[in-house]
């Protein structure tokens, strides 16, 4: 920054420039800078005072000869700012602009102009083609006329560093530290100018005496004259053409003595020949300027040519240097002016063999260093000022116009620089920044010729720009183009055009489109055109986008199913045209793999829609029918295959191919399968064993109760039996009761009532004992004496405590009376009343007057209260009681 070159000032506060400076053109180093404010690019001249002086006072050392140091250093001082003085009020396209006059501190001078980034010194001869040169020329030739014609200045000091290139290209005039105002000197001061009174020690103080006119210098009557400017014009073409060679070469630029002995050699060689004879000294410059440098480099000023007799010449008479100098004064041309011109450049020029346009003809640093910035400025400043009123024809055309050169020039960019100077600047908006202008918002909205320019040129956008920039163009403007305002139903044609241009474009860059944008705003957008629009051609265009969708895999079933067969079945069109589009789509879509369509839907929706197309064009031939008719018939055939492929030749209920009873291999091998499939023995499941411990048996006590009636032996077996169930239910373990001690009995045996029957019942019983087997004789009727004197009490806490005495319950049972056999003995059973018996335990079914008494084959009634009868059964034998067993 300029706080290292050790100063800071005015300027330094306004602008942020470059450490770096862009190149040197004595006595001045030229740096970059920028505004902080509003970004604005400009050069700062900057003369380094510190350096100068030490300079200065180094040659006074050295030579004695040497004017005072501060003198020299005065006149220097004098001269820079008399040179920036002249630069700050002289005004013209062709002359270097000044945006900030000389300011100057303690150890510097700098002011600010326009940006340059060369003069013709420091510029690459490379970069210099014959129409640049030529350009630049005439624009110095402009600069030189203006000083001349409206200034009576003479310039004096025109050679290659005072000539300064912008950044657009341009030449621009500068090196003003010896103009010459003739209407401020007098005429005898003109007649006895000499140039040795202007000598300096320094360099840049003198004149460059390569380009100085020779009545300058070796006359002795020396007169300024705007011809001096004319010879020292001359020398530049000459640099310009032969890659910086001069034709007077001094070894010291300041002598004088060199400069008369190289001048008699230019005399001698140039000067009494014909211009066609000047070949081997003009060398590299062009023909045209053959008969031109004699009248520019004649010895005498008023044998030379004046500027605009220069201007006028055959070499400046092509198109392509009229166009280019058209451009430099673009912007005071009238808007039909810079119609008509803008049109001209994307035609061939007719004096040109190449058969190209003219705009191509144009040097590359030209064209976007000169003429694509010019007309981005031309569409931001119109687009700025439009209302939303409609647009004046004029206007619409001028931006159209261009917006095309404009499009036109970007396919020679770099991406880069495309994205730099264009998609930027009109292709894209900053939301962020409200006050800021709209630009791409105003432009696509301006006209459909303007939306239709930028369709026609859609590939350049897409080439020229990154995929995330082109789709926010892409989304930005399809909304327009597919549909029309109110406000330009002038322009059907127009949209139309556009219309159908957009949309023969879709399927090129529609991958770099996201999926859910494609259904939910692409698709639907396409069927509100193909639905409302009633232009034939549109139509057509229509479905060919669909198809291109389909070729490229984006539509898939939903989008078919959902939003295209809805729309289709709607369609009223039966031109033949659009019959053979639609049965083409529809072809496609049945067969393609990547929409993969049911057999339903192609049958429900499909088919029956392409026979009313075929069956509804009227319009087309017999050979056009049946082409109509085979798209069909192939559709149908390969559905038939694909149904035929999923379905098996046998049907399952054993008929094959439409007849009963076929017994074929297919048939054999259905009919074995089934067979397999009976098994004979099916295998039990497996069961798991239970997880508590097995039962084990044990031997259990009798219990039972003796009662004196038929009802209270029944009502106690009932109620025994529902307390064992009951705690059966509730208990976990079955255990047996612990065996009661045996009390006393009497002596009689089984079934005897007295010591009579006593023997008799022993010899029974002995009898009976190879029938029961039991290890002991006695056991089932001590058991039963042992139960029999077990307490009510007693057996309800052992129910209590869970374990049940099965053969008690049973032996409840047999405590039921016997059924009496006749009416007359219930009844007296009935009457007689009880007898208290002694408390003798007999087995069920006996008592002291009967000893064994058969059951009768009636029912038993458990209800019988009475007590049995004592007589009714005293004659019967005992041998009745083995019958019975």
């Amino acid at each position: 920054m300029l706080s290292r070159l050790g100063f800071s000032t005015g300027i330094r506060s306004i602008y942020s420039v470059s450490d770096q400076p862009s190149f040197v053109s004595e006595p001045w180093a030229i740096y970059p800078a920028k505004h902080k404010t509003n970004g604005k690019i400009v050069s700062v001249f900057i003369f380094d005072k510190s350096k100068f002086e030490t300079q200065v006072s180094r040659l006074h050392t050295t030579s004695s000869s040497v004017k005072n140091p501060k003198v020299v250093i005065s006149e220097c001082y004098e001269l820079i700012k008399y040179e920036v003085s002249q630069l700050s009020k002289l005004k013209h396209p062709q002359l270097l602009q000044v945006y900030e006059v000389l300011e100057e501190t303690k150890s510097k001078f700098l002011f600010v102009t326009e940006p340059v980034i060369d003069n013709l010194v420091t510029v690459n001869p490379k970069d210099l083609d014959d129409l640049s040169i030529q350009k630049g020329l005439l624009q110095i030739s402009k600069g030189l006329q203006f000083l001349h014609s409206y200034g009576s200045i003479i310039h004096l000091n025109l050679q290659p560093s005072s000539v300064y290139i912008n950044n657009q290209g341009d030449w621009k005039l500068g090196g003003f530290k010896f103009l010459q105002n003739l209407n401020e000197i007098s005429p005898q001061e003109r007649e006895n100018f000499y140039i040795l009174n202007n000598m300096s020690v320094v360099p840049f103080a003198n004149f460059n005496l390569n380009f100085t006119a020779p009545e300058l210098i070796i006359d002795s009557h020396t007169k300024l004259d705007f011809a001096n400017d004319i010879w020292s014009l001359g020398q530049l073409i000459y640099y310009l053409y032969n890659h910086h060679d001069l034709l007077i070469n001094c070894f010291d630029a300041n002598s004088i003595s060199d400069y008369k002995q190289e001048f008699r050699k230019f005399e001698q060689k140039f000067y009494n020949h014909k211009p066609t004879e000047l070949k081997y000294v003009l060398k590299d410059i062009p023909d045209k300027l053959y008969p031109l440098y004699p009248q520019i480099l004649a010895r005498y000023p008023h044998d030379r040519i004046t500027l605009d007799q220069f201007m006028d010449s055959e070499f400046f008479n092509g198109s392509i240097i009229k166009a280019m100098w058209f451009i430099d004064e673009f912007s005071t041309k009238s808007i039909d002016e810079k119609l008509v011109f803008l049109k001209g450049l994307s035609e061939v020029d007719p004096q040109q063999s190449n058969n190209s346009p003219l705009i191509s003809q144009f040097p590359p640093s030209f064209r976007s260093s000169k003429l694509l910035p010019l007309l981005i400025d031309l569409l931001t400043n119109e687009l700025n000022v439009l209302t939303e009123a409609a647009i004046d024809p004029k206007t619409d055309e001028l931006i159209s116009e261009s917006l095309t050169i404009v499009l036109k020039i970007s396919e020679t960019l770099s991406s880069l620089t495309f994205q730099d100077k264009v998609f930027d600047t009109l292709f894209k908006d900053n939301p962020r920044d409200k006050k800021a202008p709209q630009t791409f918002t105003k432009l696509i909205n301006s006209s459909v010729r303007t939306r239709l320019t930028l369709i026609n040129n859609f590939d350049t956008i897409q080439t020229k720009s990154k995929d995330k920039q082109f789709v926010q163009f892409f989304k930005g403007i399809i909304d327009l183009v597919l549909t029309i305002s109110p406000k330009e139903s002038n322009q059907i044609e127009l949209q139309i055009q556009l219309q159908e241009k957009f949309l023969g474009f879709i399927p090129q860059f529609v991958d770099k489109l996201d999926f859910p944008y494609i259904k939910n705003t692409l698709v639907p957008l396409l069927s509100q055109v193909f639905k409302t629009t009633t232009i034939l051609s549109t139509k057509l265009t229509t479905i060919d986008t669909f198809e291109g969708l389909v070729d490229k895999k984006i539509i898939d079933k939903i989008i078919v199913n959902e939003q295209l067969f809805p729309i289709m079945k709607n369609l009223k069109s039966r031109d033949k045209r659009i019959v053979t589009k639609m049965l083409n789509f529809f072809s496609k879509l049945a067969t393609s793999e990547h929409i993969n369509l049911d057999l339903e839907t192609i049958v429900e929706s499909i088919i029956p829609q392409s026979y009313s197309l075929a069956f509804g064009c009227n319009d087309c031939n017999q050979l056009e029918f049946n082409k109509f008719i085979a798209i069909i018939n192939s559709v149908q055939k390969q559905l038939v295959e694909k149904k035929l492929s999923t379905i098996t030749k046998t049907s399952s209920n054993g008929f094959s191919n439409g007849h009963k009873g076929g017994t074929n291999e297919a048939g054999n091998n259905n009919f074995e399968a089934l067979l397999q499939t009976q098994t004979i023995h099916d295998v039990p499941d497996e069961m798991n064993a239970p997880k508590g411990k097995v039962m084990q048996p044990k031997r259990k006590s009798f219990t039972s109760t003796t009662t004196t009636t038929t009802s209270s032996t029944t009502t106690k077996s009932n109620s025994a039996s529902s307390r064992n169930t009951t705690e059966l239910r509730n208990s976990n373990t079955l255990r047996p009761r612990p065996r009661p001690t045996k009390k006393p009995t009497s002596g009689l045996a089984f079934g005897a009532t007295n010591a009579q029957s006593n023997t008799t019942n022993n010899r029974l019983l002995n009898t009976l004992n190879s029938t029961f087997d039991k290890k002991q004789e006695e056991d089932d009727f001590d058991d039963f004496q042992s139960a029999s004197g077990t307490s009510a009490s007693e057996l309800s806490s052992s129910n209590k405590n869970g374990t049940l005495n099965w053969q008690g319950e049973v032996n409840k049972m047999k405590t039921l009376p016997n059924t009496p056999t006749t009416a007359e003995s219930f009844k007296v059973s009935k009457s007689q009343p009880q007898v208290e018996t002694k408390n003798v335990n007999y087995p069920p079914g006996f008592n002291t007057n009967m000893v064994l008494s058969p059951k009768s084959s009636s029912s038993v009634n458990a209800n019988v209260k009475s007590s049995i009868s004592t007589t009714s059964n005293s004659n019967i034998n005992n041998s009745d009681l083995l019958d019975l067993l």
